[in-house]
């Protein structure tokens, strides 16, 4: 290892080597923390060594010292899983070395904010090799494994995983990495010849970096002429197709993706990334065909014990599956929407967004008893972590029932939050623990001031209290939800509004309060609420929040009010036209989608639907709007075919 004040994140990493090291090699480049006394406690075998900004001095240094047969190379924000350890020795143990051969491991890196966060990308890194056959690193930043002139180094591929937090969006910050690295770039550019690999890892700095315009310069320079075989290529080609795709530049990336990701047809991310071209331009059945075939593609070649990734495992099943869920809430396949959601929690349990919303979208359709014998299949109520979950989620959707029934799990509730004890003294009805749990408020932590604003808010609107709402709310509301607590101060005040712009200003705030109150079933003082704070946009996202629970009556009602008074919103608009889509009643679908256009040119999606089903006079003018808003976009083979079709 090569480390620089890595007191935070060092013990982890080493901790995690520990069932597979015989010798543990740091070499560091001026820490000022708590670095090597962590270091100390693993090993005598520490460094000094003067930083000269060049990644492959500072590895070649660490690989001098060490005597082991293997040499595995880690960083400080990197682990091994301790899951992976009989593997590892099992590898170790049966491969012979060869001068040679070099072992490149996918590196599992996760990009969100919090590691818990499911945004996971991966990266194929050589880090394992033979000691003493001569194999050294080059390259000063991004640095790889050569044999120098002493021959060509082969890298073999292992399903072997290291684990990566370092692009985490606060480790970048704290580390200031993107900086350095450009330095070292910059420094590279200036005084020898960028390889086709260089202007990858440059691409990728430049990603991490957001300054897409310039990642898509040296990934084209990249793959330019680029071997197709190189490990990296595949992450390389997708990176661009990506950006192309985040820049509206649908022609390029579906060229890249029919010309050359087609070579990888074998692997789930073809298809997932094809399927995300259609879905996008409104082609929907072929979308979901790509999904389906991702999905079963990932299935195959786990079952045959073949690594099942391309790039990135989200490709293989998370992806293809929301897009699936997606679309068939979209079509009002709402079964189909369900079972997807179904199988996503039966592969991550924990997944706290899925699990809401499947619990949300069953409790309005289905009986409670259903809903619990339904997760009884998926968690273990033996194991403490699956009740809390459990119970913290049936709080949230207001579902009492479920809530005693998993209370009954627990051993304790030290697990719960000012906002839990505020929210379950609002389904009990009981003031008084309400008011016991309000004295706490000023102790709360910021990530939880507004459900803690949202429960005071929601215990006074119930108690009709407005001392208490503007005492409490006063210690933890931010400047934003001033004019909120006013508006609905009034309410309970039974005053009139005549700040009709602050309803439609704040209507996104006060939607959240008044499905707090649908959610806790007081049915009354919703409708009152609604009555008093109702604004265009509010009954908009309330309409649009009934639909997509299936709870098409409700949803209907309020879309009749806007339609008579012509404030159907987009999203409204795009409901309507889907659902009398979905239903048969083409003629109202397609006055829906023609509104929906005039208010919206730039939706990509709609101009499929609308060509298809408007009549024959009318599709030349619907497809000469769309070639003139996306001129670009007959170039991509399926919409050419499209709209020739269309054109005869």
């Amino acid at each position: 290892m090569i480390v620089k004040d890595e007191e935070v994140l060092l013990a982890r990493c080493l901790d995690s080597v520990k069932g597979i090291a015989d010798e543990i090699v740091i070499v560091d480049t001026g820490s000022t923390d708590r670095t090597k006394e962590i270091a100390r406690d693993y090993t005598d075998l520490i460094f000094d060594y003067t930083w000269s900004n060049d990644f492959a001095a500072a590895r070649n240094e660490s690989i001098r010292h060490a005597t082991g047969k293997w040499i595995l190379i880690m960083d400080a924000d990197e682990y091994l899983s301790v899951d992976d350890h009989e593997k590892w020795n099992k590898f170790l143990n049966r491969e012979r070395p060869n001068g040679k051969v070099a072992y490149t491991l996918p590196i599992i890196s996760f990009t969100g904010e919090k590691e818990y966060q499911d945004e996971i990308t991966t990266s194929p890194v050589t880090r394992l090799f033979p000691n003493f056959k001569g194999i050294i690193f080059e390259r000063p930043i991004h640095e790889q494994l050569t044999k120098g002139a002493s021959g060509e180094l082969f890298h073999k591929k292992l399903e072997l995983n290291i684990y990566h937090t370092g692009y985490q969006d606060q480790r970048v910050m704290e580390k200031n990495k993107h900086e350095r690295n450009m330095s070292i770039f910059n420094s590279m550019k200036k005084s020898q010849v960028m390889t086709d690999y260089d202007w990858f890892t440059l691409g990728n700095q430049y990603r991490y970096a957001k300054d897409e315009e310039q990642a898509i310069e040296c990934y084209e320079r990249a793959l330019e002429g680029a071997d197709w075989n190189a490990v990296w290529y595949p992450h390389g080609l997708i990176g661009l197709i990506s950006l192309y795709y985040k820049q509206n530049l649908l022609h390029l990336s579906w060229r890249l993706t029919e010309d050359n990701l087609s070579l990888y047809q074998d692997y789930s991310e073809y298809y997932t990334i094809k399927g995300i071209h259609y879905e996008t331009l409104g082609f929907f059945e072929q979308a979901s065909a790509c999904y389906l075939k991702a999905i079963s593609i990932a299935e195959e070649r786990a079952a045959n014990q073949k690594e099942f990734w391309l790039v990135d495992p989200m490709y293989s099943f998370e992806t293809p599956v929301q897009q699936l869920i997606s679309l068939y809430f979209r079509l009002n396949d709402n079964q189909q929407a369900i079972y997807w959601l179904s199988k996503l929690l039966s592969k991550n349990n924990k997944h706290p967004r899925v699990l809401l919303s499947l619990i949300e979208w069953l409790c309005q359709n289905e009986s409670e008893s259903s809903v619990i014998e339904l997760l009884n299949q998926h968690f273990d109520m033996d194991k403490q972590a699956d009740p809390i979950l459990l119970f913290k989620v049936s709080l949230a959707l207001g579902q009492n029932v479920m809530t005693t029934y998993y209370g009954e799990y627990l051993s304790n509730d030290d697990f719960l939050s000012i906002s839990d004890r505020l929210r379950i003294a609002v389904l009990e009805q009981d003031k008084g623990s309400w008011l016991k749990a309000g004295f706490a408020i000023d102790k709360v932590a910021k990530e939880e001031q507004q459900q803690v604003w949202l429960q005071t808010v929601l215990g006074s609107l119930i108690w009709n209290d407005n001392e208490l709402l503007k005492k409490n709310t006063a210690i933890i509301m931010e400047r934003e939800f001033n004019d909120v607590v006013k508006i609905i101060s009034q309410f309970i005040q039974e005053e009139a509004i005549s700040d009709q712009q602050a309803l439609e200003k704040h209507a996104s705030t006060l939607f959240l309060v008044a499905k707090q109150l649908f959610l806790v079933k007081n049915y009354e003082l919703f409708d009152k609420f609604i009555q008093f704070v109702k604004s265009a946009k509010l009954i908009n996202l309330l309409a649009n929040y009934f639909y997509s629970m299936n709870l098409i009556d409700m949803s209907m009602n309020y879309y009749s009010v806007l339609l008579k008074e012509q404030l159907l919103d987009a999203k409204s608009l795009e409901n309507l036209a889907f659902y009398h889509l979905n239903h048969g009643y083409l003629d109202e679908a397609v006055e829906f989608l023609k509104e929906l256009i005039e208010l919206q040119p730039k939706a990509r999606h709609l101009y499929y639907f609308l060509i298809r089903y408007v009549g024959r006079h009318e599709k030349q003018i619907y497809i000469e709007k769309f070639t003139s808003e996306f001129p670009d976009f007959e170039n991509i083979s399926f919409i050419r075919e499209f709209v020739n079709q269309n054109r005869t």
